[in-house]
């Protein structure tokens, strides 16, 4: 008797369910054609808000246009080589990296451990858990008068406090020396973003068997072997993830910035993004600009191919956690 194969297993999952091809009989049905429908608007706004930008941004970093209207001729890889060759493109390119990273490390070493707080049964959890995410729905504008009038030498309230309990004998100029405005945007920028990632790790942390825990009391195992044995490996998923798309975040932050310190003071915290601005509007050079922007994106596109190729495995990982995450909000609803 010939026994069949068994068909591969598709996966489970959100992320395992879309790795196979489509093919025409997935849109026979009518609730399959009905689907297409109502994702076609979204299809449309992407296209038009973003891919005919982005073809038409690559073909004006192939010309000398300057101003919106102006003339513009064709130059080849005049504004890249240009570019490539320019000093401060390349420290502002390495400023993003700097950004990048410090932004990273302590976003998510703060998003870590106030998510792992707010794990614990306390009195008050479900107040601290809904109203943690304010600074990240803020908007920009709100945040940047914020924390301008905060930290303003003059009359900001951190430099009161400090000057009130006799910890400075004089105000610090957070934001008008190169020594601190980098630093105090770092931290401007991680207080506003965090919150998403705690509430983010809190959904993973949710996910972790109490079983697993209880058994390894019952070994012996110290707290601290308890994290690095249970809670982290169920976390490097998520934090996978979230490492690729906070990189992203952070590499394109402009408005913040912009509305801070402008780039200031002496450039050090003049990112890519802030570059490109002043290119295309303060130099009035469009081309330039749209090429910053192709190279920008070459980078980025880059860097997430290589983490997704280096991460795969983690990420094959998050069907279970995105799985449970989807259970909580169905419950909740």
């Amino acid at each position: 008797m010939k026994i069949s194969s068994p068909e591969p297993a598709v996966g489970r999952g959100p992320i395992a369910r879309t790795r196979r091809w489509f093919s025409a009989k997935d849109f026979e049905s009518r609730d399959a054609r009905f689907g297409v429908f109502l994702i076609a608007p979204a299809i449309a706004w992407v296209i038009v808000v973003v891919i005919v930008p982005m073809v038409t941004a690559a073909q004006l970093s192939f010309t000398d246009q300057r101003t919106p209207g102006g003339e513009a001729n064709w130059v080849g890889l005049d504004n890249y080589i240009t570019l490539i060759s320019d000093p401060v493109f390349r420290a502002a390119m390495g400023r993003s990296a700097l950004w990048v990273v410090t932004n990273g490390v302590l976003q998510t070493a703060v998003a870590l451990g106030v998510a792992l707080l707010l794990n614990r049964p306390f009195r008050g959890q479900s107040f601290v858990r809904s109203w943690v995410v304010l600074p990240w729905i803020v908007p920009s504008a709100v945040i940047a008068i914020l924390w301008k009038w905060m930290m303003d030498a003059s009359v900001g309230v951190i430099n009161y406090s400090l000057l009130a309990t006799g910890l400075r004998t004089e105000p610090v100029l957070f934001l008008s020396t190169p020594d601190n405005a980098f630093t105090s945007m770092v931290f401007i920028n991680s207080w506003r973003l965090f919150p998403f990632i705690a509430i983010i790790l809190l959904a993973s942390l949710q996910s972790v068997p109490e079983e697993e825990y209880e058994a390894a009391r019952i070994d012996g195992a110290t707290p601290g072997m308890q994290f690095k044995t249970i809670t982290f490996p169920h976390l490097a998923p998520t934090l996978t993830v979230l490492g690729l798309v906070g990189t992203l975040w952070a590499a394109n932050v402009f408005d913040l910035i912009w509305m801070i310190t402008r780039g200031g003071p002496l450039n050090v915290t003049r990112t890519a993004p802030v570059f490109i601005y002043d290119r295309a509007f303060a130099a009035f050079n469009l081309s330039s600009a749209a090429a910053a922007s192709v190279l920008l994106l070459v980078v980025l596109t880059a860097f997430a191919a290589t983490f997704v190729f280096l991460a795969r495995r983690q990420l094959g990982q998050l069907d279970e956690t995105l799985e449970h995450v989807a259970k909580q909000a169905g419950g909740n609803s």
